[in-house]
């Protein structure tokens, strides 16, 4: 007679913690273990060549890494110079970048049994940067595909170029 081992039932779904920012009136989520730090805009330095979604490059305690507008790269308009905007600094796949955004706001436990694929309504290109949906509270939270923002090849185009 076989025993039949029982897996207990989970009580809770898995969670992750996303670190929560706007670009516009939406709000967007990256996985907080990717995130390195948070720190105020300054104006980077424009690399020649560098695709347009790229700022360009700062100094980040004796680092080079690339900034990229958040906006420009999923097509929506920039903001006025005069708009604050700060800089989430993200490890992806063992490098370094910076995405500029226009505010953080906090930090979420995103339940992931509850996380939604993105519906068709965007284009392919723009459906890549989405890993999902998820409800939370009042407003939905766009999770983001970070190595699919910071696109490692075409980033190393334009850098071993320059």
């Amino acid at each position: 007679m076989q025993t039949v081992q029982e897996i207990p039932a989970r009580s809770e779904a898995q969670l992750e913690k996303y670190l929560v920012f706007q670009i516009g009136n939406e709000s967007y989520g990256m996985p907080l273990l990717q995130v390195q730090e948070i720190r105020t805009y300054t104006p980077a330095t424009r690399v020649p060549g560098a695709p347009p979604y790229v700022l360009g490059v700062i100094n980040l305690r004796g680092n080079i890494i690339a900034v990229l507008d958040a906006r420009t790269r999923f097509g929506i308009e920039p903001p006025s110079e005069e708009e604050s905007t700060v800089v989430i600094v993200a490890q992806v796949n063992g490098k370094t970048f910076g995405l500029r955004v226009d505010s953080v706001s906090d930090v979420l436990e995103v339940p992931m049994d509850e996380v939604q694929p993105p519906p068709p309504i965007a284009s392919e290109a723009t459906q890549r940067f989405l890993n999902g949906l998820v409800q939370v509270g009042e407003r939905v939270l766009i999770l983001l595909n970070l190595p699919e923002i910071f696109d490692l090849t075409e980033i190393s185009r334009w850098t071993s170029a320059a």
